[in-house]
């Protein structure tokens, strides 16, 4: 059985990805490394994967889920059985495992067009309340609109419907569901409000403003019976019951005139309620308006104990609204990059040269951040840093004639900083050095020793060379470490360790970098 994975993001849109679980463990999240990339902020970086075991059972696991993981609208916590079918829901992301082999229902999320259901396969609505009780409506097309405009599907002319109402379409597993279009009096299921696709079930009661409807699926030949009054037989009428026949005429006319002005006082009331509830709804708009601006105000300010304050207002007025959503990424990606501003702040402070400078690549571009390091000139100290600690390094070696390693930190400065002073410093030095040391001892001959440059015939000088050898190969992992290879770098720190490190300065290096990918680098 061929598998692949139908993926529906939160606007309709879908596409599918071939999959193998039993050969290939399936990761899913926002990093570009995974197998199915989402690439919205509320999907984690490494979010969940699916995997099969010996006997062919499909799971799905999540790996750093912090915005959750859901299979069938059930929240999971670790390994779950998943099935052919089943709906798992990540973030803004609907995913269906599928059978390559069987026809796919939704023709509409291949072409992108709506086609026409069968009569026999079409559900209906059945109006039970209101002046229309008894009209039907049929479900003739995969995605019908309700609502009171000429142009809706299914047309329901009541104030109460708003004129784009609600939307019913066939889902990915040929199920309807029904959603609301923002209306005004919003959308019920059995009394109660939805605000995200409802999956209907015959028999449901769906509520729009103050119109009923009861959902029939196909095959359900459910009706609203009125039943048929029988004409009264005819006879003749005497003077004393024509009498009594105009008294309760009469006796009609008063109560009839009693409703019709009880029914003119409720309409006043109901336009009363009306345009109260309109100016409630108005004065919630302009509150919500202005949480959004002063929580942009805070981001700007870099006060975000505060634009969360403003946001979350915002949240409480209209948590789905489209401007509040887009405000709520914009203020996590401000608070991601604030916090790895902090950690180069304090890299720098403690000497960790190399993280600030990796921690540099991590903060979004124009955000407050990003600001920050600008005016702060934060990258060119994190470079001023390593180049000192690398001159630092390079004296050291020369010191303990060491000249090869020596060269090997200058170079690595040039990768940084090609002008720097201290690559004349250390090109000085190594001259000093090595003049001196080709000088004749008293009574004896010139002393040789070990040079990077490879000249002449050289002789290993009697210094420890263990220890040597380790301050080469944290040399080594450094540069490593520079180029991205970060568990390259861990093994000749490893090997740097185990051999013997001289310089200060590398050690502490080689110390960090073990601590923070010991977990990833050894898996």
């Amino acid at each position: 059985m061929a598998l692949r994975i139908l993926i529906e993001d939160s606007e309709g849109k879908s596409k599918f990805a071939p999959i193998d679980p039993e050969k290939n463990e399936i990761t899913i999240g926002r990093n570009p490394g995974n197998f199915i990339r989402l690439k919205e902020q509320n999907v984690s970086r490494n979010h969940a994967k699916i995997y099969a075991n010996s006997e062919g059972q499909l799971y799905i696991e999540p790996v750093a889920a912090r915005y959750g993981l859901k299979v069938n609208s059930s929240k999971i916590v670790g390994p779950t059985p998943i099935n052919l079918g089943d709906e798992i829901k990540i973030g803004d992301y609907r995913l269906y495992i599928q059978d390559e082999n069987q026809p796919d229902i939704r023709k509409e999320d291949d072409t992108g067009q709506v086609f026409d259901i069968e009569p026999a396969l079409q559900p209906r609505f059945v109006v039970i309340s209101s002046n229309f009780a008894g009209r039907e409506y049929h479900v003739i097309k995969s995605r019908v609109t309700i609502g009171r405009n000429p142009t809706s599907d299914i047309q329901i002319q009541h104030q109460s419907v708003s004129g784009d109402h609600a939307e019913v379409r066939r889902n990915a597993r040929g199920e309807y569901e029904i959603k609301d279009l923002k209306s005004s009096n919003g959308t019920k299921v059995n009394g109660i409000p939805i605000d995200q696709p409802y999956v209907l079930n015959s028999g449901d009661a769906i509520t729009l403003g103050h119109v009923t409807m009861r959902y029939c699926a196909p095959g359900d030949f459910w009706s609203l019976n009125f039943g048929i009054n029988d004409e009264p037989p005819r006879s003749a009428i005497t003077p004393g019951m024509l009498i009594v026949i105009l008294a309760i005429f009469f006796l009609l006319f008063i109560i009839a005139l009693i409703v019709v002005v009880q029914t003119m006082q409720n309409q006043q009331a109901s336009q009363d309620s009306q345009q109260t509830t309109e100016g409630t709804e108005k004065s919630k708009r302009e509150e919500f308006d202005n949480a959004i601006k002063l929580c942009q105000l805070a981001m700007s300010k870099g006060s975000f104990d505060e634009a969360k304050l403003h946001c979350n207002k915002a949240q409480s007025l209209f948590p789905n609204d489209e401007i509040y959503i887009h405000q709520s990424k914009q203020l996590q990606k401000e608070l991601a990059s604030e916090s790895t501003y902090k950690d180069v702040v304090a890299y720098i402070n403690e000497e960790r040269c190399r993280d600030a400078i990796d921690s540099l690549q991590n903060i979004e571009k124009n955000t407050w951040a990003d600001k920050k390091l600008f005016e702060n000139n934060l990258k060119s100290k994190a470079i001023e840093c390593l180049e000192l600690n690398l001159f630092r390094s390079a004296m050291s070696a020369i010191k303990a004639e060491e000249y090869g390693s020596a060269e090997i930190a200058r170079d690595e400065i040039k990768e940084f900083k090609t002008n720097s002073e201290y690559i004349i410093r250390i090109d000085d030095e190594l001259k000093k050095a090595r003049k001196t040391s080709a000088k004749p001892e008293a009574g004896g001959t010139p002393s040789k020793h070990k040079s990077g440059g490879g000249g002449g015939e050289a002789v290993a000088a009697p210094a420890p060379q263990k220890a040597a050898d380790g301050d080469e190969l944290c040399i080594k992992a450094a540069n490593a470490k520079v180029k991205g290879q970060k568990c390259e770098a861990y093994k000749l720190y490893r090997k740097a360790k185990d051999a013997g490190i001289t310089n200060a300065s590398c050690k502490r290096n080689a110390d960090s970098h073990i601590a923070a990918y010991a977990a990833e680098c050894n898996k």
